[in-house]
């Protein structure tokens, strides 16, 4: 979102007179990628092995840089190659694959994911309708857009319905001065402000907690029927939405969004050193009546690259009340209240030149070890943000989702850093362009184990009904990537990783492969191959 309002803000306006000027572009991708894992399944004889197509068309409209309109279309996502959902008689005949991806559900061919305008108007620029959203280094908003990221792919990507403005304040002003003023201008200062309006969702079709019918009280509410039992166990499907539902507003969730953002390009700092300086702010209020939620979540974020430095850093806090967790909590007088405490960093740090850079990275993501007190204080980063290519994104993804459970998806990591603090060290050499040889380390640590999904262990500082674990760490894991651009648009990538599980994380009791020590503790060594061939255009 940052690059792009900037690129829209600072291109030229088109004059009034221009002639009519209709540009189309077409950018995209279609790429194939396939996994191989070892040892990753309990009872796995062999190695496990799948690949998945995606078609990503990104289409542009532009009428004279003042009237844009973008949409993403997405095909065969996740689509897994050969499957064809049993549909033959005779597997051994078989054809015509179906859109089935790794979960076994068949998905849309086709599906329109994302639709926006944006307009220039003489003080800055509207973006309206549905659009991804992006901030810093991806921790909160991601777009999951491209191959950016040092070991895996993107998966998800933020998408929100917004109105959004833009607008350099300062770029306003001074012009304004210098057309008063010719003779003496005023120097301008690259600051972008911008304000938009979410809305979210409405009726969310999941199950929820947070209703009570008053069985004294005559309704036609669909969420109250003829019997007495609903309480915090309703059960929200299309069925119980009346034809009016979409005039009810308590169930709908808005977030107002402001962003404060300098972005100086090309700064001199003494007369041979010149660099690149970005920090800013993103603040986003988000409420619904119904849970009565009103969560505040702030993120800072700055970046430099002077010289050969690079230093990055991105933090965040999720701050509120809500009754929107379907996690009901030990006070019986309010069940579901819920106070938001949450936090997460990353910083990055090094050295880089056009053949070698040198990365220190570090990031945090808090947990919560008592999920059902009145303190929420666990959320994963965003699963966009990947840290290697085993223990985040496959080991605990399948942990959290097994230990959660359906009823609690919004609680998943889905590959995000979860509940931990680690190090991730990694270097990246071209040693011929348009090849690149990749290396990296990753380790973790528990923030707050919560006995269920991280063990606990004698000397934490968390009250746990067992206490089973030894190991002061969760999991250390070491990849290596070679990734080759060939002929201008094929983006070639092999890449692979191994990771030692300790006996923090519950590896036998959701399914995971485990061994066992000679002092009875179990652990995990998984093994990954994966690979990408994409015609980028």
């Amino acid at each position: 979102m940052l690059a792009a309002l900037w690129l829209a803000l600072a291109a030229t306006p088109a004059h009034a007179d221009a002639p009519d000027n209709w540009k189309f572009s077409l950018d995209g991708y279609y790429r194939v990628r396939g996994h191989a894992f070892w040892d990753l399944y309990e009872g796995q004889a062999a190695a496990g092995t799948y690949m998945t197509h995606r078609v990503r068309l990104q289409p542009q409209l532009n009428f004279e840089d003042r009237a844009k309109f973008f949409m993403q279309v997405d095909a065969l996502d996740g689509a897994v190659f050969g499957d064809n959902m049993s549909q033959a008689s005779t597997a051994l005949f078989a054809g015509d694959p179906s859109n089935t991806g790794i979960d076994g559900i068949e998905g849309s061919a086709i599906t329109v994911r994302r639709a926006w305008t944006e307009f220039k108007v003489p003080v800055g620029l509207f973006r309206v309708g549905r659009q991804a959203s992006s901030w810093g280094m991806g921790l909160l908003a991601n777009d999951g857009n491209g191959f950016d990221d040092t070991f895996g792919e993107n998966k998800y990507g933020s998408t929100y319905d917004r109105v959004l403005f833009a607008t350099r304040p300062i770029t306003v002003g001074t012009t304004v001065a210098n057309m008063i003023n010719p003779k003496n201008k005023v120097q301008d200062i690259p600051l972008i402000a911008a304000f938009g309006v979410d809305r979210l969702v409405e009726d969310p079709l999941i199950q929820y907690y947070g209703y009570t019918c008053d069985p004294t009280e005559t309704t036609d509410d669909p969420r109250c029927g003829a019997s007495d039992d609903h309480g915090y166990t309703l059960e929200r499907d299309p069925t119980r939405r009346n034809d009016t539902w979409w005039v009810d507003t308590q169930d709908d969730v808005y977030e107002m969004v402001y962003v404060l953002v300098y972005r100086g390009e090309g700064l001199k700092f003494s007369e041979s050193i010149t660099g690149d300086l970005t920090a800013g702010v993103y603040v986003v209020n988000r409420k619904q009546a119904e849970t009565q939620s009103d969560v505040l979540i702030v993120d800072g974020y700055v970046k430099e690259a002077i010289a050969n430095t690079y230093a990055e850093a991105e933090v965040l806090t999720i701050q509120g009340d809500t009754h929107a967790i379907t996690l009901a909590s030990s006070d019986p007088e309010d069940p579901l209240a819920k106070k938001a405490a949450i936090w997460g960093y990353v910083v990055r740090a090094g050295y880089q030149d056009p053949q070698l850079s040198l990365i220190m990275e570090h990031g945090y993501a808090s947990g919560d070890d008592k999920p059902t007190d009145e303190n929420f204080t666990g959320r994963p980063l965003h699963p966009d943000h990947n840290v290697g290519l085993l223990f985040y994104e496959e080991i605990m993804s399948r942990v959290t989702a097994n230990s959660w459970g359906d009823g609690a998806k919004g609680l998943w990591s889905n590959g995000g850093v979860y509940n931990s603090r680690y190090i991730f060290p990694n270097v990246r050499f071209r040693p011929i362009p348009n090849l690149e040889v990749l290396g990296g380390f990753m380790m973790a640590w528990p923030d707050k184990p919560d006995g269920s999904r991280i063990l606990c262990k004698e000397g934490d500082d968390v009250e746990c009904v067992t206490y089973s674990a030894t190991s002061d760490y969760l999991a250390w894991e070491g990849d290596l990537a070679v990734k080759h651009k060939w002929a201008d648009h094929i983006n070639v990538t092999v890449e692979g990783g191994f990771a030692h599980v300790t006996d923090r994380i519950p590896l036998r009791t959701t399914g995971l492969q485990f061994e066992t020590d000679a002092d009875g503790h179990d652990f995990g060594d998984f093994w990954t191959v994966q690979s990408r061939v994409a015609y980028e255009f």
